[in-house]
């Protein structure tokens, strides 16, 4: 509560939640299925997290998912893509967190263990996520009971087979379970392997930056 009566904190926590939204607006098409797109929104989440906490953190997710609805409007069914934005974004900068926690070393293999430990459980939890809710909600039901009997790879991807220079091999048309971990874990994997590898690269300059202004409020 502290940190809500603090006005140039809150301030700051405005700024990020805005340059959050606007990073929702960049969007990079995932190939295999395009409607999955990867952006850089959950950078100041993650900035968030790590100078004032989790809980500010939670509140730049929400708050920039909530920008990015009055600017573009539901654009899915129930808002599920907005509400996928924030529990993806407060799952990664959980994991970030807890995990640098117990690996925080600079060493090569510490950083290692920590892209690892983050990526798997990051990569498992939100492709749990899509097998039992966002991926049913976002195709007309509401649970994964509701898919499981008609959703297979077939729905994601039309057509199953592939050519390559002279040789041509078909993807087997898996069930759902399979179908959501034959898209969601690598898709999860490289959208987690990609904001990490941008925020090792940032953090360093930004966060005592934004240190030294909370250090001044």
């Amino acid at each position: 509560m502290k940190l809500f009566k603090d006005t140039k904190k809150l301030v700051l926590l405005g700024v990020l939640s805005a340059l959050g939204s606007i990073f929702m607006l960049i969007e990079i098409p995932y190939p295999p299925v395009p409607f999955l797109k990867f952006d850089i929104s959950d950078l100041p989440v993650l900035l968030t997290a790590q100078a004032l906490g989790l809980w500010p953190a939670i509140f730049v997710s929400v708050i920039k998912s909530l920008i990015s609805l009055m600017v573009r409007g539901m654009n899915s069914p129930m808002g599920i893509g907005l509400i996928t934005a924030a529990i993806s974004s407060i799952a990664l900068a959980y994991l970030y967190v807890s995990i640098k926690k117990y690996v925080s070393g600079t060493k090569w293999y510490e950083k290692v263990i920590r892209f690892v430990g983050i990526i798997f459980t990051y990569s498992v939890f939100m492709t749990i996520c899509n097998y039992v809710f966002i991926t049913p909600i976002y195709l007309g039901g509401l649970w994964f009971t509701d898919v499981a009997d008609w959703v297979t790879l077939e729905a994601f991807i039309p057509n199953l087979t592939f050519s390559f220079f002279n040789l041509s091999f078909t993807i087997p048309n898996f069930g759902y379970g399979a179908t959501i971990a034959f898209i969601y874990m690598p898709f999860n994997s490289l959208k987690g392997f990609f904001i990490l590898s941008i925020y090792e690269a940032i953090s360093s300059r930004l966060l005592p930056e934004l240190k030294k202004i909370l250090k001044n409020s």
